[in-house]
């Protein structure tokens, strides 16, 4: 058994955050409580006092201990989520864990300022449907529009997004900021 102090634990546990809150988002549907989950696992992590294997023993049993709140929030809670097959599961597991992640803080960045360079109205549509976990139908309902004209803005929203971001990141790997 490998004995890790606090600091050590969260410098092999922090790279992995983006992806993990990913796979919290994707069970829960709801960002605060994706955050609530991450949060829940650290602390349980951070009380088992260290005794971990190696560190990929600390990540996989983190990995799990995420998924199995999550679970218990939506058994607490009620909430009406439809359960991914443990198969299922375990592909997410695996994609996420294989993929580079060493420009996520600076896709994320680039993303928070191309939000905030979108129209009033689009980033309300963006905040219905991804923040509040609203589907096409509750957020047309919502604007007083039809399901095919908030599907349409969707995707022009994500188009625009995406060469926003890909501007933004082309301009870093020129020596600009991101802003």
């Amino acid at each position: 058994m490998y004995c890790m102090d606090h600091s050590e634990i969260l410098s092999i546990l922090m790279p992995e955050r983006t992806k993990q809150i990913a796979l919290a988002w994707s069970i829960l549907r709801q960002s605060h409580l994706s955050e609530d989950a991450y949060q829940d696992m650290l602390a349980k992590v951070l009380a088992k006092d260290g005794n971990f294997e190696g560190p990929q023993h600390l990540r996989d049993w983190s990995w799990k201990v995420l998924r199995n709140r999550c679970y218990e929030l939506i058994r607490r809670r009620k909430y009406q989520v439809t359960l991914l097959d443990e198969s299922i599961l375990n592909l997410v597991d695996a994609e996420l864990e294989c993929r580079d992640t060493s420009d996520v803080v600076l896709r994320a960045d680039a993303l928070n300022d191309c939000l905030e360079g979108l129209s009033e109205k689009a980033r309300e549509t963006i905040k219905m449907r991804y923040f509040e976990g609203l589907r096409g139908k509750q957020v047309a309902e919502k604007l007083g529009r039809k399901p095919e004209a908030v599907y349409k803005a969707l995707q022009r929203i994500y188009v625009t997004l995406a060469e926003c971001i890909e501007r933004k990141l082309a301009a870093l790997e020129k020596g600009a900021s991101i802003s």
